[in-house]
């Protein structure tokens, strides 16, 4: 039996351990099997006891599986959205556990902890993709990421935030969305952007 083809076959692009003794049932030595398909890049590492059967996947596709529960978020989202012109070469994404990094082969994955309450909002999912994955709303994206700024203590400082971060706001924000996340993120920057949303008629 030649794993890599019923690998393919079932259309795991991701495999832990229990589906790996699954397909490997009848052989006597698991972690050895693994160990080799390793070196063969029939496997690829994501993280201890999780792997992927190829390399050409969507990183993103791979960030909630590599730890959860998260979705893409932050710069790595507002990029897919649009917002922002440069590109992106980490996964960032928003976590209710513990922050954490974890580094292989597609690349780094960085998690930032946010608080359970808002952790819900705005969270759509992708399924154009071989994989599909979570990910966060340009409103949303947006909260994330403001909200790791410290020493907000004015509108001026968005604005001048905004500016330097070159964000495309053309779209406009979300109300509820933001509402939402100005109300439960217990973040200063948060609730500003609420308030210079709304004084320069960004909100739809």
């Amino acid at each position: 039996m030649h794993i890599k083809g019923q690998i393919e076959t079932d259309q795991d692009l991701i495999v832990d351990m229990v589906r790996m003794r699954h397909l490997l049932r009848d052989t006597s030595d698991v972690r050895g099997k693994i160990g080799r398909m390793l070196k063969s890049d029939e496997l690829i590492h994501l993280r201890r006891g999780l792997y992927a059967s190829r390399r050409n996947v969507d990183p993103r596709c791979l960030a909630g599986s590599i730890y959860g529960p998260s979705y893409v978020s932050f710069e790595t989202a507002l990029a897919w959205h649009g917002m922002i012109p440069e590109a992106v070469t980490e996964i960032l994404s928003a976590t209710s556990k513990r922050g954490v990094d974890f580094e292989n082969v597609f690349g780094r994955f960085r998690y930032f902890q946010i608080p359970e309450a808002v952790y819900p909002v705005g969270i759509q999912r992708i399924t154009d993709s071989e994989l599909p994955f979570l990910l966060a709303s340009a409103t949303k994206a947006l909260c994330d990421r403001i909200a790791r700024e410290p020493g907000f203590r004015s509108m001026v400082d968005v604005s001048q935030w905004l500016d330097g971060m070159r964000i495309d706001l053309e779209k406009g924000l979300d109300t509820t969305e933001l509402e939402l996340c100005a109300d439960n993120y217990r973040s200063p920057a948060v609730r500003l952007l609420r308030q210079f949303a709304l004084k320069k008629g960004l909100v739809e």
